[in-house]
């Protein structure tokens, strides 16, 4: 049972008492922890919040609000009426009001225009609140639209790239293959893939450390970024393992082209940090057929990958292996 309180749960009178239900007042000093810590959490949220009058003056802000703004707190307390939003707003303020009160909560965008006069677009969650000693108060909490769209890209990229190299990864991969192949059924042509795999790249890691390693993948994703036009797609889809999409290709001579340009690219000698490495890669070619889901066109050329790494590492032309 909570401390602070002490009822019964009868209507029986306790021994030596009169039959009233007894209610002891709450213990005052667990009253100002629990404001304390209301204080707390409301001042460290990560969402600005405003209370103000139906005429716009400003009677609380939390931390969050002021750093939004641009203002220390007592200065944000003083501001005029509306001042925190920008100038085309304020004439608005009225309508606004009116929708908050005859809903239960408003959710809606606006413009607020910060101490340095700049204007930034913020998510406002809004409710009137019947409290004394004023007749009414809107309480708003506000999101600042920059943050939610910093998060949702961090969110995007997690889901959608490869985090060392910057490349797709493979749930985009598979994306850009299925708009490949459905580009062409109404067009025609052909969808082309390389699978390529780094040539002993364990010992780099080895010798030189992960952190070379990865330095390693990095100017390599680059060089095979360059290799390519902006409508083909590199993907990473393991430790040292590439894939090269080409949503549109005539010819496997056109398709044993492009390999041959990446893997000349990739082949070339990596300075770095006063290391210099050398790097080749075992590629396998498919072109799509008709009627093959592309996990398929993937698994083939994979294997031909597999084909051209059991055929020796003495230069890149003999790794090209076509499906």
């Amino acid at each position: 049972m909570d401390s602070r309180y002490n009822s019964h749960a009868k209507n029986e009178a306790p021994t030596g008492t009169s039959g009233a239900t007894d209610f002891a007042a709450p213990d005052a000093g667990a009253v100002r922890q629990e404001a304390r810590l209301q204080s707390l959490l409301l001042e460290n949220l990560g969402d600005g919040i405003l209370a103000h009058t139906l005429e716009g003056n400003i009677v609380y802000a939390n931390r969050r609000a002021a750093e939004m703004l641009g203002y220390d707190h007592a200065a944000l307390l003083a501001l005029a009426p509306w001042a925190w939003l920008a100038p085309d707003i304020r004439g608005r303020v009225a309508s606004r009001i009116r929708q908050i009160r005859e809903s239960s909560g408003l959710v809606y965008e606006t413009l607020w225009q910060g101490r340095d006069g700049s204007v930034f677009c913020v998510e406002v969650h809004s409710r009137v609140v019947e409290t004394e000693p004023w007749d009414a108060l809107v309480v708003s909490v506000a999101r600042d639209m920059a943050d939610r769209s910093a998060a949702h890209e961090t969110m995007h990229r997690l889901a959608f790239y490869d985090t060392l190299t910057g490349l797709s990864n493979r749930v985009m991969l598979d994306d850009h293959i299925a708009a490949a192949l459905s580009g062409n059924r109404r067009t025609g042509g052909t969808v082309g893939l390389i699978y390529m795999d780094l040539d002993d790249f364990k010992p780099i890691n080895d010798t030189h450390g992960h952190s070379v390693g990865d330095r390693v993948l990095r100017v390599i994703a680059e060089r095979m970024l360059n290799c390519v036009r902006e409508t083909d797609t590199i993907a990473r889809v393991g430790g040292d393992e590439f894939i090269a999409l080409f949503p549109h290709i005539t010819s496997k001579t056109e398709l044993g082209a492009k390999a041959r340009s990446i893997a000349e690219c990739v082949s070339q000698p990596l300075s770095l940090g006063g290391t210099t490495v050398s790097v080749t890669v075992s590629v396998g070619l498919a072109s799509h057929l008709p009627g093959e889901a592309h996990d398929e066109l993937i698994s083939r050329a994979d294997q031909a990958m597999y084909r051209a790494k059991m055929n020796g590492h003495a230069g890149w032309e003999e790794y090209l292996a076509s499906a």
